[in-house]
C-alpha cells in the first residue's frame, strides 16, 4: 500500500497499457469490470511488471537442504516460482510471467516526478537490476532521508531550515554512496539543537 514512502493511490496511474498485469487479477472485481479500468489498472498496470524482478525468488518456511525451519529467502536461477501462476486461471488472457524481466512504466506519465534516473534504462532482469533502479530514483532519496529526519528528531521537517536540512541530507546520501549511517549523523547533529 506504500510506494517510496508515498501512498499507492497517488502513484496510481490509469494511463499505464494493462497489457503485463497477470492472470491472477480479476478484470471484473465483484462483477463489476468499470472498478478494474477505473481503479485496479491504475495500480498493477505499474506494480505487475516490476513485480516480475521477483520471478524466481520465494519464501521458504524451512531450508530444503538442511532441517533448519527458521525461514530463508530461495533463489531458483531460470525457474519461475508457483507463486507466479497461483489463480492464473481467474483471467487466463493476463500475461503469463515466463522470466524475471521486469520493466519500469512508472518513469512516463504522472509518475515520472518521482525522479527516475536517466542514467538507467528503465528495465532489466532481476532483483538487484530493480533495487537499482528504485534507489536511483529521487524519491527513494527522499523517503529514507525524511524518515531518518523524522526517527532522530522525533518531528517531521516543519521550517524552511529544516527543509533545507533536509535537502543537504538527501545531496549527501547520494554523494556518499547512499549510507545511512551519515545520514543519521547529520539528523542527529542538526537535531541536537533544536
Amino acid at each position: 500500500m506504500n510506494h517510496l514512502c508515498d501512498d499507492l493511490q497517488l502513484v496510481m496511474d490509469t494511463t499505464r497499457p494493462p497489457d503485463r498485469i497477470r492472470q491472477d487479477v480479476t478484470r471484473s472485481p465483484g462483477g463489476a469490470s468499470i472498478l478494474f479500468l477505473n481503479n485496479c489498472i491504475g495500480c498493477h498496470s505499474g506494480m505487475d511488471p516490476m513485480a516480475q524482478a521477483f520471478a524466481y525468488y520465494d519464501f521458504s518456511a524451512t531450508d530444503p537442504t538442511t532441517t533448519d525451519t527458521t525461514g530463508q529467502i530461495v533463489y531458483t536461477a531460470g525457474q519461475v516460482q508457483p507463486k507466479y501462476h497461483i489463480n492464473n486461471t481467474n483471467f487466463p488472457q493476463g500475461f503469463n510471467t515466463m522470466d524475471d524481466a521486469w520493466e519500469n512504466r512508472w518513469r512516463a506519465g504522472p509518475n515520472y516526478i518521482l525522479g527516475w534516473s536517466a542514467t538507467l534504462p528503465g528495465s532489466g532482469n532481476g532483483a538487484k537490476s530493480l533495487g537499482q533502479e528504485l534507489e536511483s530514483s529521487a524519491a527513494f532519496a527522499s523517503c529514507q532521508v525524511t524518515r531518518v529526519f523524522k526517527d532522530v528528531c522525533l518531528r517531521a521537517p516543519n521550517s524552511s531550515a529544516d527543509f533545507a536540512q533536509v535537502n543537504s541530507m538527501i545531496s549527501s546520501f547520494k554523494s556518499n554512496g547512499y549510507k545511512l549511517r551519515q545520514v543519521f549523523a547529520e539528523g542527529a547533529a542538526y537535531c541536537m539543537g533544536t
